[in-house]
């Protein structure tokens, strides 16, 4: 894989190694050229003027309040977003909007993997979903697609089942074989990019695609892959964005296990199951004196008798989001004042703080 150089909105130019270096640099001219026309004219006239539009596609700047705040802790976050999902403008921003109260969790892995590979990314896949996660991967072949296409299947209705981050504009389905798992992703799900719409599929646009999968999730799994596979460049990705990083142990001496055995030994938590990655998030999440225990909430003494089943049910909820006072209230079906008592409760214990946009979330144990 190539390497790259340069910096902002994944628009990297690619190192120059041979006689297609020129055509390289006459794309990432293209590129920057579209994204331009989005800078200067707004989102909107670049959506309408796409030409192989859909009813759910959006543009999202990076000032607009659905983009993902996760994707700020990048150095260089994408300055739009392209997204597409849903048979509408209103269905699209209802899932994006809905990704920043659920927990991500991206599955990565090797483009042709061994039936063990493929075992653990179906069942990740589909047990992350009927979890109520959101299973964030890159639609590529092999562990990519098979854990998409598990959480499709496992999908709860009216929740987004998946994301597909690409590596091209998220009007191109690529690679071509999966243009059915890209239809139900859409469908079910959400298709984003940072690339224009049109913007064809090249091998040194994979990794920009890799930081946005692992900025995404809170988590990143990474089930088979050798040493260089870009599946353990997202992993790295999540490491240095200090997001919890697991790995499926794999057979010692085999090439897909490469990747997973070496970050191991780095680190990386273990992962046999989903169980694995509920525990994950379960410790990077609640703060001190918080558990969870078969996927209730287990609280301290001392808040219990201060708060009572209010705080309980405000920290239930953050347990699994941030949330602001509004959203707390209507998802605990309790009064205003009465949540925003027991958030100042789990405050003053240093059980929960304030972040931006007035959302509150769980301190790190």
């Amino acid at each position: 894989m190539q390497e790259l150089s340069g910096s902002g909105s994944g628009f990297q130019r690619p190192a120059k190694r041979d006689g297609g270096a020129r055509h390289a640099e006459a794309e990432h001219a293209s590129d920057a050229e579209r994204f331009a026309a989005v800078l200067q004219e707004g989102p909107l006239p670049c959506l309408l003027r796409a030409e192989r539009r859909a009813p759910g596609d959006l543009v999202v700047a990076w000032s607009d309040a659905l983009y993902p705040d996760q994707l700020r802790d990048l150095n260089d976050p994408p300055l739009c977003l392209f997204v597409r999902g849903g048979a509408d403008p209103t269905t699209a921003r209802a899932r994006l909007s809905a990704i920043v109260d659920t927990p991500l969790v991206a599955v990565v892995g090797t483009r042709a993997p061994s039936p063990y590979g493929e075992d653990m990314a179906r069942m990740l896949g589909g047990d992350l979903a009927r979890a109520g996660l959101v299973v964030v991967s890159g639609l590529a072949l092999g562990i990519d697609a098979i854990a998409q296409t598990a959480a499709v299947d496992a999908a709860v209705p009216l929740s987004p089942a998946t994301v597909a981050v690409l590596g091209c504009g998220a009007d191109v389905v690529y690679p071509r074989r999966n243009a059915r798992l890209y239809a139900r992703v859409a469908g079910g799900g959400l298709i984003v990019s940072e690339f224009t719409w049109g913007v064809p599929a090249r091998r040194w646009r994979f990794p920009a695609r890799n930081r946005v999968m692992a900025a995404l999730g809170r988590a990143v799994v990474l089930v088979e892959g050798t040493e260089r596979s870009g599946a353990r460049i997202t992993a790295e990705f999540g490491t240095q964005l200090g997001r919890d990083v697991l790995c499926v142990p794999g057979e010692a001496g085999r090439r897909l296990s490469q990747a997973p055995n070496r970050l191991l030994r780095d680190g990386a938590r273990v992962c046999e199951g989903a169980a694995d990655v509920l525990r994950a998030i379960a410790i990077d999440d609640p703060g001190p004196g918080v558990a969870r225990a078969g996927g209730s909430v287990t609280l301290p003494a001392l808040v219990l008798d201060h708060g009572g089943a209010a705080v309980r049910d405000v920290l239930h909820q953050l347990a699994a989001a941030s949330l602001t006072i509004d959203q707390l209230a209507e998802r605990c079906r309790l009064p205003v004042a009465k949540v925003a008592a027991a958030v100042s409760d789990l405050e003053v214990e240093g059980l929960a703080r304030r972040i931006e946009g007035g959302r509150y979330r769980l301190l790190r144990s």
